[in-house]
């Protein structure tokens, strides 16, 4: 395709360094998982998850702002300078991946099972949700003009291309919330001290789900889209 844009050397490396954890994400999240770690009681193992959760998800826009400012945006971004920022973005998987793989290798009993299962969910579908966009900016990255056409967006001129990454609350966070009232009620295995005296548990909070990130791609379609000096063209 003669009209093929060539993206700066620094924006299609950061495609090709982030297609290796996208894929990475696909593989954990097809890993069977054996449980290994008996459990009684999920109460404080939900509530320590989605605190983790949460930290782990805030700190997720810092990142995506490193991937603008220190490889889209910086002309002069080496090589290394890519990787790092990539790394930092795979840190964050990483935890999330940690987060998940653990919950999965819980022994659970009884209605602890659901529970368990549910929290499991609540990883997966952020896992899923950062793998479908990370895709999604490996697939712009290795065809614009395509990406460009598929979004209605104009193929000449200058042209934003936003690639949002919204991590949306989970449908099982609602599921996981009534299963732990419903443990509450009626414990599963006999309480170590009276209810009064026991802590309450944090219920699943939803507040920290949203627009994450956006990453911005802006070009002009005859300067940066295509290389800058390096394409050789005129105009």
């Amino acid at each position: 395709m003669s009209e093929q844009p060539v993206l700066p050397h620094r924006v299609t490396l950061l495609g090709e360094a982030m297609r290796p954890l996208g894929r990475r994400i696909s593989e954990q999240l097809d890993l069977p998982v054996a449980p290994v770690v008996d459990v009684y009681g999920m109460n404080e193992i939900v509530s320590n998850h989605l605190a983790a959760l949460q930290a782990i998800v805030q700190r997720v826009p810092d990142r995506l702002a490193g991937l603008m400012t220190d490889v889209v945006d910086n002309e002069r971004a080496s090589d290394a300078e890519v990787h790092r920022a990539v790394g930092r973005i795979e840190a964050s998987v990483d935890d999330l991946l940690t987060g998940y793989l653990g919950v999965c290798a819980l022994r659970a009993f009884g209605t602890d099972t659901e529970a368990r299962d549910l929290l499991a969910g609540v990883y997966r579908h952020a896992l899923v949700e950062i793998r479908d966009w990370i895709a999604e900016l490996v697939d712009v990255l290795a065809d614009p003009l395509a990406a460009l056409v598929n979004r209605g967006l104009p193929t000449s001129g200058t042209v934003e291309l936003p690639l949002k990454l919204t991590l949306t609350a989970a449908p099982q966070l609602a599921q996981l919330s009534r299963c732990l009232r419903g443990q509450r009620a009626a414990p599963a295995f006999p309480l170590a001290r009276p209810p009064a005296a026991a802590a309450s548990p944090r219920e699943p909070c939803l507040g920290f789900w949203g627009t994450v990130g956006t990453l911005m791609l802006a070009w002009g379609l005859g300067n940066a889209l295509f290389g800058d000096d390096d394409c050789g063209c005129d105009g």
